[in-house]
This record gives C-alpha cells, structure tokens and sequence, in this order.
C-alpha cells in the first residue's frame, strides 16, 4: 500500500515512516525540517495550505493517510489558541477531507489531553473536557475529522521518544538534566500512561492492517506519575545521578493548565487485538537500546 504520513521529521511521525517503509510503499510530509529516511520520500506541506494539500495528495495518490502533523507544543497552543485550531483543527479538516475524495482511509493521531483528568481511567465513551487549547484544538481535529471522512479512524494516545537531531524534546530535556546531578522536582500525583513511539507506532500500523475505523485509546498496560516515570527513566538513563524530589501536583503560572490524571483505560484495544499491550518498562528498555545506538550517529532517525 501507499502510505502518506503528515509531520514525517516529527517524534511519531518518522518512527511511523521507518516501520512501515518495511512493507509498504511509503511517503512523509514535513513544514520546516526535512529528514532523509532511507527507501522513503519526503515532501514539503503546509496542511494549512489548501492548495498545497490538495496537489501533494493526489499526485501521490495515498491508499491511507496518517495525520501526525500538529502543533504539540501546550504553552504556545495557550498563548496563541488561533494558530492551534488553525493547524490541528482546521489542517485536519483538509487532509481528511481531500483524503476521502481520494478514497484514501485517515488516521488521525490524538491526544489524551482531551480530557479534565478529573479521574482518569478513560474510556472511549467518556465525555472529553480539555482543560488548555492544545487539548481543544485536538478534540476540535477530532471533530472535523470524523464530519469529513466518516470511516476514519482516530487514535487517542500520549506517548515519549526520541526527536530527530539537532531538536530535543522532553526526553532528551529529561536525561540531560538527570545526569547533570542537578536535583529535579516531579509531580508525585500527576499520572499518565505513555507509550514508546516504537510501541506507538507498532499498534497504529497493526490498526491499519486490520482495516479498522472508529475511536481507540492507545496506551501503556500500567499507568505511572510523573514523579514514578522520572525515577524510572533515571534507573536506566542516569541512575544515581541525580535526586528527584517528590512535589504533589499544581498549576504553575505563566503555562498552560495541565489535567491532573489522564491515563487511558485501553480494554476496547487490547480485545481488538487480541494480545497483552505493552508496559511502561518494556519501552524504556527499548528506548535506554535505542539511544545507545544513537550515541554516535546524531543524524540518525530512529
């Protein structure tokens, strides 16, 4: 199949790109920095870009599409909310919608940040209620997703990994600050339940294969703090380095309202495919193999 994959040179995006190019013909898109993915073509887009959208699709001629591209980053959706909605609402709608007049099925990448975290344990049939613009900007992607390609399929998840150097993102932030021997406060009652983008990526492309549309909640078996998730990173990245002081949860000024407990309940997932989702360990050990390989290729995509 040909594949096409928005925000290709993204966390999730060129993980997707480099397990799929095993079996299928596979394309990725990128805004600002282009990455060079061995038996994979990359091409510029804008998904805001109508025009732009519409020519890239249908001269590639996609059998899926797999929406990746966002602005992720909580604070900027917070200060400025119009772009947020601009690009994970409004460049949803049109790579859904030109993705279903070319017959192509649509997967689109969400967040857990849709709900308040009031309680966690979500399950798809609970009533999303964000509590920052990122999480209404994705819930708003949601939307218009499903009104323009009604046999999409979308994928509520949270997830960590590796950024394609020269960025850095919350793991690399993470260990680099561990081994600085710096003491670090984490949240000792603000939990979630993540997922390695290897793993991640795995699943989505086992949906694909399957053929299947509708909502999923994509996570970890075991959901940790932020607090647990730090300690557990630093036995493995960083171990005895570094103090991590335990601080119950709250707002902090200046950023973003964050919800308190997001995990997701993954139970509809987990019957689909009949076979035990993986633990939050299970991909730090993959990532703790991966960044090793890294070590001396920091142009490497992984």
């Amino acid at each position: 199949m040909r594949i096409v994959i928005t925000g290709g040179s993204g966390m999730l995006g060129h993980r997707l790109m480099r397990m799929a190019r095993k079996e299928h013909d596979v394309w990725g898109t990128y805004h600002t920095q282009n990455v060079n993915i061995e038996g994979c073509t990359m091409v510029s887009l804008d998904v805001t870009n109508e025009g732009q959208v519409r020519d890239r699709l249908c001269a590639i001629g996609p059998d899926i599409v797999i929406h990746t591209a966002a602005l992720t980053d909580v604070d900027e959706c917070e200060r400025v909310p119009n772009k947020a909605e601009t690009i994970n609402g409004g460049g949803t709608r049109l790579v859904a919608a030109i993705s279903e007049e070319l017959g192509a099925r649509f997967i689109y990448i969400s967040t857990d940040y849709v709900f308040d975290g009031a309680r966690g344990a979500y399950r798809e049939e609970d009533r999303p209620n964000p509590v920052n613009h990122y999480g209404k900007s994705k819930l708003l992607g949601e939307t218009l997703a499903l009104q323009n390609c009604p046999r999409a399929l979308i994928v509520r998840t949270t997830m960590y990994g590796l950024k394609v150097p020269p960025k850095v993102g919350m793991m690399e932030t993470l260990v680099a600050a561990l081994r600085s021997g710096k003491p670090l406060a984490r949240f000792a009652n603000q939990f979630f339940n993540p997922l390695y983008t290897a793993q991640l990526s795995q699943i989505v492309l086992r949906l694909v294969d399957l053929g299947l549309s509708g909502l999923f909640h994509v996570g970890a078996t075991d959901n940790v703090s932020r607090l647990q998730f730090a300690e557990r990173v630093a036995a493995l990245m960083g171990p005895g380095r570094c103090e991590i002081r335990s601080v119950p949860f709250q707002q902090i000024g200046n950023l973003a309202p964050r919800p308190r407990d997001t995990s997701l309940d993954c139970r509809k997932l987990q019957a689909t495919l009949t076979t035990e989702l993986p633990g939050i360990q299970d991909g730090l050990g993959q990532l703790q193999s991966d960044w090793a390989e890294m070590k001396n290729d920091r142009r490497g995509c992984l």
